[in-house]
């Protein structure tokens, strides 16, 4: 196991278990993204909005934005605002094409900031 897969594993079992509220700016923009990619692999936008119904959407935008790139969040926004007329189809479709996906960008994220994301 490279130290890249135990930081991204550390971070799994240690941050993202946790309570938002207690998180710095940088570890929820980072679970935020976890989260919402979860979803993603696991049921598309339905799910993530169904399961999350709580979660700020300029809030995840944001952190799609720092973590990710732009095509992301606008994918994301136009996810919210327009996604129900096809059931989704286009945004997830979308979503799903990537490269790189918003996993990878993630890890890359958490291994650029690990001292941050590990306080």
């Amino acid at each position: 196991m490279t130290e890249q897969d135990i930081h991204w594993n550390k971070f799994i079992e240690n941050v993202c278990g946790r309570d938002i509220s207690t998180l710095s700016p940088a570890q929820k923009r980072a679970v935020l993204c976890f989260r919402y990619d979860s979803e993603m692999e696991n049921g598309g936008h339905s799910a993530y909005l169904e399961n999350h119904p709580e979660t700020n959407p300029d809030e995840l935008e944001d952190a799609i934005l720092t973590v990710g790139c732009k095509e992301m969040a606008d994918n994301y926004r136009k996810a919210i605002t327009d996604g129900e007329e096809d059931d989704w189809e286009e945004t997830d479709n979308a979503y799903y094409d990537f490269e790189p996906s918003l996993c990878d960008c993630l890890q890359e994220f958490v291994e650029k900031n690990k001292d941050i994301i590990f306080d």
